[in-house]
Formats: C-alpha cells, structure tokens, sequence
C-alpha cells in the first residue's frame, strides 16, 4: 500500500487493477475493502470479458505487470514495475 500511495495514487500515468484469483466475489469485495484497496477488481469470471486475460499469470499470486495505454507490456513484477512507474514519473 505504500508503494501504491507513494508511486501510483496520485500519478495520472497510471492505474493499478486487482486481478483477482477468488471464485466468491462476496468473499473477494469484502477481501478489498477490508485490506482497503482503492482500485478496481476484477474477479475470475470477469477477465476475460475485460480483455484482461493475456495478463493473467496462473498460480502467482500477486503478480504485477505494467501495460501502457494500447496494452504493451512495459514491465513484469514488482519490482520491475514499481521502478517503471517511478522512471514514468521522472520522466515528466
């Protein structure tokens, strides 16, 4: 959450989306707003529907990828994101 509040909440380049590996969107809402995620989640059944699906990562959880505006994958994983988007930011 402090990488999200320091390097993504505030930053118009970017937008971070929980995709999320629950079967039980109740379970999956309630999930989030107890941890307190102000992004959006998208649940199983929902990816594919979103376009999402080239991006799914099975059995990783969580795994982080950053895709530009057309869909190009810029950066997989954390760290490598994070710095993507601290680069975004410093690039301006």
């Amino acid at each position: 959450m402090e990488q999200y509040n320091r390097d993504i909440a505030e930053n118009p380049k970017v937008e971070l989306i929980h995709i999320s590996h629950d079967r039980d969107e109740d379970a999956a809402e309630e999930w989030a707003v107890k941890e307190g995620f102000p992004w959006l989640t998208v649940l199983p059944d929902d990816v594919e529907r979103s376009d999402l699906l080239d991006y799914k990562i099975a059995n990783s959880v969580p795994h982080y990828i950053l895709v530009d505006a057309a869909g190009n994958r810029l950066a997989d994983g954390s760290s490598a994101v994070f710095s993507k988007v601290k680069s975004l930011t410093e690039g301006e």
